[in-house]
């Protein structure tokens, strides 16, 4: 990038980070998301490292942001109440050890404690002889608000300290903890900690608001800022905070940071039960792998875990770099969100000839991997978000392959930037493209556009269709460029002769594909219906249609009437599924496929004593694939969906259980693990 380009970017990167730290330190508010404002800052960071001649004092990368509220009094921190740096990769984490160990240029065994870093507000809490007196919010680090009278109606803060003697802990002394807790009960003793608010607090609390006609929080981290600045104590008393501490900072005599920690939890503070004395690098990364897959479960959210010297002494030794300690980090779990520019604008059709928009960009981190587009859906949704080429969009990964883009920062935008219209022709065959009535969508209007007839080929041989190993799209557009197959049908006639002449095959590498497409010619009525890429039918729909009907036959000569008895199946999907067998090319191009030795296996109801019963699965089983449960439950009668709902009878949950067990509980819904399940089934 050209250094005049870059420095109007950097300003405008600058009076963006700005604008949302102001919201969302002094004003209580939050437009867009910690991991987008993340993506901004590290975007910045990373102009400024490479034109470092146009860093200024007043760059968000050289001071922690925040400033005190008019309403409350100013509290100045001593120490300095500051941030940890950031890391996103166990690369990472090596390299700040690596910086540790050369910054103390001496040969030290390094011992960690790591502990999971609640997702909410840093305050520090001060108590006098025992008695709470003080507490402030962090604010820019060097000066807080006082919020003591709000922080006094958590009940998880204790008014006064506690004292109770510890038996045993890992990385520390026993003995000079518990003389260190007497030593509290006398005199001046500072702790910091975390308000959050829990997931189903914060929920209740949402419903309340909303019944109230008051003000909707979006998410647990707002909701506990927005209450701890409340200058009527009252209000603060009515919603659900708790309180996590994370540090003793007063001398207390303790020589490490598990001290602290025993020390805090000794004296009536909820400390995090989830933590780790660590000697070695590959217990933190063990850590860390361990609390990223158990995180969805925990009670209140939590944004990655914190890595701090053991060892009190070799911390402060360490001292401070910028606005944060040398001797702590913070591991960040991949962020769902990232910020990104959009290059371009593309347009994809799909087997049904759908017109998707794709935004194109810079190969963007989000969720733990590189993505280059993300999908806009259609034309409503491209007008809704008003994205053109050159904005600067939030993209968001939540499971997806292809990320979605959530929103625009217009106040980044370039004026040159143009609205995008969704094309009259199809980009690919020329043909008219029409916006079907009551659809979001356009169409290509060629049944034979060549866009659609490759995508069909892809989802005909994909993983829950044929799962022909080895054909993928690189190689079908090999066979169709040299007219190897017009359609689907003709994979079954192909010939070990003439793959082996294709480039990167040779004869091996053509016995291997011909023994995968015969190893696929036995295949479920189930897969068979999904394989032919009929409009709105998926793999559960193409499943309840398999043992509903029990044949291809009963399936192509079936009414609408018969088609709307089907569970999952509605007017729209029985009127499609009608529409494809009445149409000879199709009634032609299943006969073909037939005819080239291809065994459509039926499978019957072994009973219905499921019948009625909806099932969702979350989660991984010890004896069974999903798949395997899934027809399992099936042959019994019952019916199988992705999503929890007051329909759903059952939740089966396995290990790693998802946020669909969260909802379950939420809607009541009876969940039961592998081991009743499996009865369920042999009953």
């Amino acid at each position: 990038m050209p250094k005049q380009q870059a420095k109007q970017r950097i300003k405008k990167l600058r009076d963006e980070i700005n604008h949302h730290r102001y919201l969302y330190h002094v004003l209580d508010k939050q437009e867009i998301s910690d991991a987008a404002l993340d993506s901004l800052k590290h975007e910045l960071a990373r102009l400024e490292n490479e034109f470092p001649d146009l860093i200024t004092k007043d760059s968000p990368t050289q001071r922690v942001s925040g400033k005190a509220l008019q309403g409350f009094k100013k509290v100045e921190h001593n120490p300095r109440m500051l941030s940890l740096n950031d890391a996103f990769s166990f690369e990472e984490i090596l390299a700040w050890i690596e910086r540790i160990e050369r910054y103390l240029r001496e040969d030290i065994a390094l011992e960690f404690f790591a502990e999971i870093k609640a997702d909410g507000l840093a305050v520090s809490l001060v108590y006098e002889n025992g008695v709470f007196v003080r507490g402030a919010t962090r604010g820019d680090g060097s000066t807080g608000e006082d919020v003591t009278e709000n922080l006094k109606t958590i009940e998880s803060i204790p008014l006064k300290l506690e004292e109770h003697s510890v038996l045993s802990f890992e990385g520390g002394a026993v003995d000079r903890v518990n003389k260190a807790v007497r030593d509290a009960q006398t005199g001046r003793v500072e702790v910091r900690g975390e308000v959050y608010m829990k997931k189903k607090d914060f929920e209740e609390m949402n419903k309340e608001q909303k019944k109230a006609q008051e003000k909707i929080f979006s998410n647990p981290r707002n909701a506990a800022a927005g209450t701890i600045r409340q200058l009527d104590s009252k209000v603060a008393a009515s919603r659900p905070l708790s309180y996590l501490c994370w540090d003793v900072i007063t001398d207390l005599g303790q020589k490490t940071h598990a001290e602290s920690h025993a020390i805090a939890k000794s004296l009536g503070f909820p400390v995090a039960q989830v933590n780790e004395y660590c000697d070695s690098t590959q217990k933190l990364e063990s850590f860390y792998g361990r609390i990223d897959k158990k995180r969805d479960k925990l009670n209140f959210n939590i944004d990655g875990i914190v890595l701090i010297l053991n060892s009190i002494k070799i911390y402060k030794k360490l001292g401070f770099v910028g606005k944060a300690p040398r001797g702590a980090i913070a591991w960040k779990f991949p962020a769902e969100q990232a910020t990104t520019i959009v290059k371009d604008i593309i347009i994809q059709v799909g087997r049904t000839g759908a017109l998707t928009p794709v935004a194109i960009f810079e190969p963007t981190q989000v969720a733990g991997s590189i993505v280059s587009r993300a999908t806009l859906h259609n034309e409503d949704e491209i007008k809704r978000l008003d994205v053109r080429v050159g904005d600067t969009v939030i993209i968001q990964k939540a499971g997806d392959i292809i990320p979605d883009v959530v929103e625009v920062l217009e106040r980044l935008r370039l004026k040159s930037a143009k609205k995008f219209e969704m094309p009259k022709k199809c980009p690919v065959c020329g043909s008219d493209t029409r916006r079907k009535q009551g659809e979001a969508a356009h169409y290509c209007t060629n049944k034979d556009c060549p866009a659609r007839h490759r995508e069909s080929l892809y989802h005909f041989v994909s993983k829950k269709a044929f799962n022909i190993d080895g054909l993928g799209p690189k190689i079908l557009d090999q066979l169709l460029d040299v007219d190897l197959i017009k359609d689907a049908s003709d994979i079954f006639s192909l010939k070990k002769e003439d793959i082996q002449e294709l480039e990167r095959f040779d004869v091996k590498s053509a016995e291997n594909l011909i023994r995968a497409i015969d190893a696929s010619r036995e295949i479920s009525l189930g897969r068979f219906i999904y394989a032919l890429g009929i409009r709105h039918v998926g793999e559960e729909t193409a499943q309840s249609l398999a043992l509903r009907f029990g044949s291809l036959d009963a399936i192509q000569n079936t009414s609408l009437e018969d088609l709307r008895h089907v569970s999952d199946i509605g007017d729209v999907v029985a009127e499609s599924i009608v529409e494809y067998f009445s149409d000879d090319n199709h009634q032609d191009f299943v006969k073909r496929i037939i005819r080239n030795h291809v065994n459509i296996r039926t499978e019957k109801l072994i009973s219905r004593k499921l019948e009625g019963k909806t099932f969702v699965l979350t989660g991984t089983l010890d004896n069974l694939t999903r798949d395997e449960a899934k027809q399992k439950i099936r042959l019994l009668g019952g019916d199988v969906s992705s999503s929890v709902s007051k329909q759903t009878n059952y939740l089966v949950a396995g290990e790693s259980a998802g946020s669909k067990l969260e909802k379950a509980e939420k809607l009541n819904v009876k969940i039961i693990d592998e081991k009743e399940f499996l009865g369920l089934l042999d009953k």
